[in-house]
């Protein structure tokens, strides 16, 4: 099971760091964002936990602050 865990967790965090490379986030945030994904990559277990716990409730609440979003541009659209 350990070796599982570091092998995902090696990955993500090559991903992770390949992917902050890729985008330009700025030379003052990299470290951050370096221990960000170096914390997510060895918690991945937990991280997971929450993502799949919290996941479905805030994909619920975004479909309904982008249907509020859009209901409030046509009614600011129709009132011109």
């Amino acid at each position: 099971m350990f070796w599982l865990w570091l092998i995902v967790a090696i990955v993500l965090f090559g991903v992770s760091t390949y992917c902050i490379g890729r985008f330009d986030i700025g030379d003052d945030d990299i470290a951050g964002a370096v221990a960000v994904s170096l914390f997510c990559s060895v918690c991945w277990p937990s991280v997971l936990a929450v993502v799949v716990f919290i996941g479905p409730f805030f994909g619920l609440f975004w479909l309904g602050d982008r249907k509020r979003e859009k209901l409030k541009k046509e009614e600011s659209a129709k009132n011109k």
